[in-house]
């Protein structure tokens, strides 16, 4: 199945050549304020199979080892990468247009979970997740 990407205002799109490595909630606070949510989910692509990025201009970062692009022209967050997780490309679960078949497989600062969030049995980590992240692209 082909996915893509668009912003609120379709200005800015993406697409993808594969399906996601894996798809994660992230409950740290950067992530939960940059996509508005109580806990940030994003489908996770290899770099090589995003197409779109060159004309989202240039990335803002915010915190150290993160990059972040937004549409230019209605602000909707796009797209991430962590140094910790090199190689791919992590999509806002709200931008997807299809999610069809997709659900998130852990939680990434499982301890900043909002304590109304229901326990869902996931594996997770209590910091980035690093090396469960960096497992699914190399495993």
């Amino acid at each position: 199945m082909a996915r893509s990407a668009r912003c609120y205002c379709g200005q800015s799109r993406l697409a993808f050549t594969a399906e996601p490595l894996q798809v994660i909630y992230c409950h740290c606070d950067d992530c939960r304020r940059w996509t508005g949510a109580a806990a940030a989910v994003f489908a996770a692509f290899s770099d090589e199979d995003v197409a779109g990025l060159s004309d989202m201009g240039p990335a803002r970062s915010f915190a150290e080892g993160v990059a972040r692009w937004n549409c230019d022209d209605c602000g909707s967050p796009l797209l991430a990468r962590f140094d910790y997780v090199p190689d791919q490309s992590w999509v806002p679960f709200g931008v997807i247009e299809d999610t069809t078949g997709l659900a998130p497989g852990f939680h990434c600062f499982a301890d900043r979970r909002h304590d109304w969030v229901p326990a869902d049995g996931l594996p997770g980590s209590n910091g980035t997740g690093r090396d469960a992240l960096n497992a699914a692209r190399h495993g």
